[in-house]
């Protein structure tokens, strides 16, 4: 005799004679804690994982060089953390020029669809950061030997992909950290205009040393360049603004067209509706 399959049953067991029966779950029903499932990360995912977490552990090491840098031992007072800050581009370029330059990969993430960023817009964030590092810096390094404002724009770029990076990896993750989120949509109002002020400044001192080494037209050309950062910069802004209302207050819900007009329908018929009323009271009246 062929014996049944075993799925889920409940027994009715009685302590007595006339008592009420109690119910016992079966083998479904044991008292195993509940475990949720995740699913497989695919390969692209994979991916972008690995080279967040690893952009996020260089931009890390690139900051933990430049505080060991501008601090050092802490001597000499605020002289002496601008003179310090001032030797950081010999002490650390090269390893600054390396990792900004793996940001190019970016570009080219944006282009084959594995993110959903903008390529323009990423585009553009990456470039200006090229800039600097594979133009201005190489050509001209005199402009940040001994200037600490290398010094600020390192600072603002390293803070902000450390931030940027590990958000990236725990969004691809599924882990949302509202102080990473705070982070991430509140420090570029003081880090996106220091990292770009000080590219600017680099670009705009470049202007004569190119004019020099090339003829009017490179130094003309470079103060159109440091004149479009501005522009640039509030253009970036404004994304990252909305970013941040989108993200730490939610999106704003967009009315279709067509709910639109329903919408004003539904306030004229209320209009008519109120107004009816007062036409057939003075009719009545009248005939009174």
């Amino acid at each position: 005799m062929p014996s049944r399959p075993s799925t889920p049953t409940r027994s009715r067991v009685a302590s007595g004679r006339n008592s009420p029966a109690l119910e016992v779950a079966g083998p479904a029903a044991s008292s195993a804690p509940p475990t949720l499932s995740h699913p497989a990360l695919s390969p692209t995912k994979l991916y972008l994982v690995a080279y967040n977490t690893a952009s996020a552990l260089a931009w890390g090491t690139v900051l933990f060089l430049l505080l060991k840098q501008v601090i050092a031992d802490g001597k000499g007072g605020w002289d002496g953390i601008v003179n310090r800050a001032g030797g950081s581009f010999a002490k650390m370029g090269d390893t600054v020029k390396l990792v900004q330059s793996f940001a190019a990969l970016e570009i080219a993430h944006a282009g084959l669809g594995l993110v959903r960023s903008s390529l323009p817009t990423t585009a553009s964030q990456v470039f200006s950061r090229l800039l600097m590092v594979l133009y201005v810096l190489p050509f001209f390094p005199q402009v940040a030997i001994g200037s600490p404002i290398y010094s600020t724009m390192v600072f603002a770029w390293s803070f902000t992909e450390i931030i940027r990076y590990t958000h990236y990896a725990a969004t691809i993750l599924g882990f949302k950290l509202p102080g990473l989120e705070f982070l991430r949509y509140n420090t570029f109002y003081l880090l996106y205009p220091m990292g770009a002020g000080s590219e600017a400044w680099f670009i705009f001192k470049s202007a004569a040393l190119a004019g020099a080494k090339w003829g009017p037209l490179a130094l003309y050309g470079t103060y159109v360049l440091v004149a479009g950062w501005p522009p640039a910069l509030a253009f970036l802004m404004t994304h990252m603004h909305s970013q941040r209302h989108k993200h730490l207050y939610g999106p704003k819900k967009k009315l279709s067209k067509k709910a639109i007009q329903a919408k004003k329908d539904l306030a004229a018929l209320g209009d008519a509706a109120l107004a009816t009323p007062a036409r057939s009271t003075r009719s009545k009246s009248k005939q009174i």
